[in-house]
């Protein structure tokens, strides 16, 4: 988490009252998660807007190689129903479980931000990643 860019311009929301406690989720908005990874330098030589159809030949002709987001069928479809000029930001939302004590009775649930549109191999590096929630 060091490593991940972060301006701390986390919000308190009051999501739940339940027998007299308030439940609070702390969150830094969407648009602030995208901005932070965009501002990356590299990430802009490997981002993706276009799909690509990959293919290779194979003894009964060709065959698709699903290797990022942007090969798969979903994108495909996905872009030619959009307005002309219009493009397709992936955003991918995911969770892992924090012990907060050496017990392990205690955890939090991060969820995390990172986007679908930078290759797999940039996305897994930390600096990729956004702490959102």
């Amino acid at each position: 988490m060091n490593n991940m860019k972060s301006n701390l311009s986390y919000k308190k929301t009051k999501v739940l009252d339940h027998d007299n406690t308030e439940y609070f989720l702390y969150h830094m908005p969407l648009m602030s998660c995208i901005q932070n990874i965009l501002e990356i330098s590299d990430i802009s030589q490997t981002f993706v807007l276009e799909y690509e159809e990959l293919y290779k030949i194979t003894k009964n002709g060709k065959e698709n190689i699903y290797k990022e987001q942007n090969n798969r069928k979903w994108w495909k479809t996905t872009q030619s129903a959009l307005p002309t000029g219009a493009k397709i930001l992936s955003i991918i939302l995911y969770s892992d479980a924090t012990n907060c004590d050496l017990l392990s009775k205690s955890q939090l649930h991060p969820i995390y931000l990172s986007l679908g549109n930078i290759p797999t191999w940039r996305r897994n590096r930390q600096d990729a990643k956004q702490l959102g929630w």
